[in-house]
């Protein structure tokens, strides 16, 4: 069997099988990039007193950290947390649902739906630890920035180029550590899919705005790209058995080749499946206000960044 791969750029992780894509990669226009050394030393040069650093606080949270609208992302209300559930919860059925009708099987019972009542009585307010909460926050907003497909661009023209979707949450936490642990390898899950879990829950533009103020600083600019759904298969050694294969024959190969072809179809039905689905999605994201990243930039440059509007 292939294994077929979806790749998701903000939606971002749709699977099946074991394939993934996680950046546009030989797509990109290629261009010269800057060095692990360099790009830690402009991050450096973008957080001269680190992540939650008074300066930083000074633009995203004027009024002090807990009185600031962003607190909720780390300690969403009662309520939000009861949408968050209802959502999860949704869409869960709605994939058991798909299961059921693709495997043919009677629909079972669906669970009850989470009630504002169950939240209630199952939350527990959490202390505020400022300090790590705007490090994170501020390190998960970077890697909407500089990863999730989009580009940032260097005073010389060079890409500053952190890294893949894991890649690139791995070299976030490694800079946050590298002075106090010592060499090690970056903890990619800390800032993986940067703010899609938490992203709905304040208005993040504020702290986008602030990335984009230091970027503008050190003459940097950057490159928005839409999200998209794309899909990849990645053959396997089972497709092409040999002649000198054990235990082969005519008759299997036969039925090898037939599941090929039968897959190939498949593959060309769910591209032109996709490829209307990124049509439509471009479409609608015109009616809708631009996302945080694209008003905050408008904000600090003046001007919409190149790939605004997705055409």
């Amino acid at each position: 069997m292939s294994a077929i791969g979806l790749c998701v750029s903000h939606m971002r992780m749709l699977r099946a099988d074991i394939g993934r894509c996680q950046s546009r990669g030989m797509s990109r226009r290629e261009r010269e990039r800057m060095s692990e050394a360099e790009l830690h030393a402009l991050f450096d040069r973008l957080f001269p007193r680190g992540f939650a650093g008074q300066d930083v606080l000074d633009e995203i949270a004027p009024e002090g950290w807990e009185r600031s609208p962003l607190l909720a992302c780390f300690h969403p209300s009662v309520e939000r947390m009861h949408e968050e559930r209802l959502l999860m919860h949704r869409n869960l059925e709605e994939l058991r649902r798909l299961r059921r009708r693709r495997d043919g099987t009677v629909a079972d019972v669906s669970s009850p739906e989470p009630t504002l009542e169950d939240v209630r009585k199952e939350y527990e307010p959490s202390a505020v630890q400022q300090d790590d909460e705007v490090t994170e926050l501020v390190g998960l907003c970077l890697w909407d920035t500089f990863s999730d497909n989009h580009e940032v661009i260097a005073a010389d023209g060079r890409l500053a180029d952190i890294g893949s979707f894991r890649g690139a949450g791995a070299f976030i936490d490694e800079h946050l550590t590298r002075d106090r642990d010592g060499w090690r390898e970056g903890d990619y899950m800390r800032f993986y899919m940067g703010t899609i879990w938490i992203g709905q829950r304040a208005d993040l533009a504020p702290v986008y705005a602030m990335i984009f103020s230091r970027l503008k600083a050190v003459g940097a600019n950057w490159v928005y790209h839409f999200p998209e759904l794309g899909i990849v298969e990645l053959p396997s050694r089972d497709d092409e058995p040999t002649a000198s294969a054990a235990g082969y024959s005519i008759s299997q190969g036969a039925v090898a080749e037939l599941n090929a072809q039968r897959r190939r179809a498949e593959v060309q039905r769910f591209r032109a499946e996709l490829k209307e689905a990124n049509a439509r999605a471009r479409e609608e994201a015109l009616d809708r206000e631009p996302p945080a990243t694209v008003r905050a930039y408008r904000q600090v440059y003046g001007r919409d960044p190149r790939g605004w509007p997705p055409g």
